[in-house]
């Protein structure tokens, strides 16, 4: 199946990534519906192909059922991955799976916590409507010997104060020593909310690829509630990076076929520069 990505978005993604760039993805991939038009057997295949035309480096996803892993990581041949299912920190349920190049990371661990008081048992926080988790991957650059201790969630959409709560989790974890820090992800979280401020505050290690990029392209909303002309929304995904990190490139991908999205979340990307 062919895909149709608009031109500048190519223009902007295509370049190769060498040595020295890390490029990373975030896709909310929206849980395979049934009632959903375009429904998953659709959109999937189309999915692993964008995917793959960019070639990220780290993907994040959300909402992923492991069905849709699978799917996934069968066209995805040059990728590993690891995510467990909410409801059962096992195969049941929504997961929030990290992809990583294979020839690129070596995978030192792995881990699924969730987001409120008992983080190793499945749960929900506060208000939260569901049981939310995020992901943790320390991972090794086989070429420089960097470290990078990646994070990636989806924050419930109803829970205020669990969001909030989840952002406090993920920043408490300390740092593995010397490694560098990225937290990517679904926060349900737009740019003025408690969350973002948290993760973005002058007392966070972190900083917004989206505000911190040298070049953006594509809009500033991101979900689209299967609606290619919503564009104008709040950006609700979010990848953030250590300070110390240049973005050089960050993009919001509109990607469509046959006038469908592929999701009901564009996908963001952006490109940091390692030294």
């Amino acid at each position: 199946m062919k895909l149709l990505p608009l031109l500048a978005a190519a223009l902007l993604i295509a370049s190769p990534v060498s040595a020295e760039t890390l490029r990373l993805m975030s896709y909310n991939i929206r849980y395979a519906n049934p009632q959903d038009v375009p429904p998953w057997p659709e959109r999937g295949p189309r999915m692993a192909a964008q995917i793959a035309f960019v070639q990220p480096d780290v993907l994040g996803l959300q909402e992923a059922l492991l069905p849709m892993v699978d799917d996934l990581s069968q066209a995805l041949e040059d990728y590993d991955h690891y995510g467990v299912g909410r409801d059962d920190g096992a195969k049941a349920g929504e997961s929030t799976t990290v992809f990583w190049h294979r020839s690129r990371f070596e995978k030192v661990s792995a881990v699924t916590q969730w987001c409120g008081q008992t983080p190793d048992t499945p749960s929900k926080d506060a208000d939260a409507a569901l049981p939310r988790t995020f992901t943790r991957l320390i991972l090794k650059d086989k070429r420089s010997g960097q470290v990078f201790d990646v994070r990636n969630a989806h924050f419930d959409h109803v829970g205020v104060k669990a969001r909030e709560n989840c952002a406090a989790q993920i920043l408490s974890l300390p740092t593995v020593p010397g490694a560098h820090l990225i937290v990517l992800g679904d926060f349900n979280s737009g740019l003025t909310s408690a969350p973002y401020k948290r993760f973005t505050a002058d007392t966070s290690p972190l900083k917004d690829t989206r505000v911190a990029s040298l070049r953006r392209f594509g809009p500033t909303g991101t979900f689209n509630d299967f609606d290619i002309r919503q564009t104008d929304g709040d950006a609700i995904d979010h990848i953030f990076v250590e300070r110390a990190l240049t973005v050089t490139r960050f993009a919001t991908l509109t990607d469509s076929f046959s006038g469908k999205v592929i999701s009901d979340h564009f996908p963001i990307v952006a490109d940091i520069e390692l030294k």
